[in-house]
């Protein structure tokens, strides 16, 4: 029941998510979702008493239940990007959890200009929680090039500026974020603990290049987005 449940769950999720069921969309009803799932009775209203408890729908007895997901919607397309300077969603704060020094893999040599050099070939790595009125909503890493890291050097721990903007401000050119690639992932131990999530949400997975006005590759990031509070709208 237990696997039955939870592909039940990522299912509704997903639908939700995806935009197929809007906000305020009223759902099939429990006989009709046992129908289309084939499964029992039992297994679909534990999965709506969790969408319910997860902030997904609300229920109300003689009316059915109701899409609740109200979302910020995030652009992806160049070069109106949403992590750029002249992003104006959910401006919050900007929490430091790692910032270390690694060596270049050869994927990242392929897709971020570094040289071969012991002294050229090391990426800055550092991970970011965007927290919105103490509540984290994104959570970040960043692989910088080396040469570009001079910026990150003097990062405080808690900042009002994100690190593309860090990066822009400093070079005199705006940071976009382009070549992006979306999925709806499961959270790992790591995702639900940084980003205060149920280990059974849906949430958005984005990665793609950190890239200058002048075409500049500086680097790559991966984020994770709190499915309940962002959606994203492609151009």
């Amino acid at each position: 029941m237990a696997l039955k449940f939870k592909t039940v769950l990522t299912q509704l999720q997903m639908k939700i998510i995806s935009g197929e069921w809007s906000e305020g969309f009223k759902m099939p009803t429990e006989m009709e979702l046992c129908g289309q799932f084939g499964v029992s009775r039992v297994t679909i209203r534990r999965a709506l008493e969790e969408l319910v408890s997860s902030g997904y729908i609300n229920r109300t007895r003689g009316r059915g239940s109701f899409v609740l997901f109200n979302r910020t919607a995030v652009k992806l397309g160049y070069p109106q990007m949403p992590f750029s300077s002249t992003n104006t969603a959910f401006k919050g704060k900007y929490r430091i959890l790692l910032k270390e020094k690694l060596f270049a893999n050869l994927a990242d040599k392929q897709l971020i200009d570094v040289e071969d050099a012991e002294s050229d070939n090391q990426l800055w790595h550092v991970k970011s929680l965007h927290m919105v009125e103490n509540k984290p909503t994104v959570l970040s890493d960043y692989y910088i090039a080396g040469r570009f890291g001079e910026p990150l050097m003097t990062m405080e721990d808690e900042s009002d500026t994100s690190i593309f903007e860090i990066i822009s401000n400093y070079y005199g050119q705006t940071c976009h974020f382009v070549k992006g690639k979306v999925a709806a992932i499961s959270p790992n131990d790591e995702i639900c603990k940084q980003l205060q999530l149920d280990p059974h949400s849906a949430n958005l997975w984005c990665r793609g290049m950190c890239i200058l006005d002048d075409g500049t590759v500086v680097g790559r990031c991966t984020k994770i987005f709190d499915g309940l509070v962002y959606e994203f709208s492609i151009e």
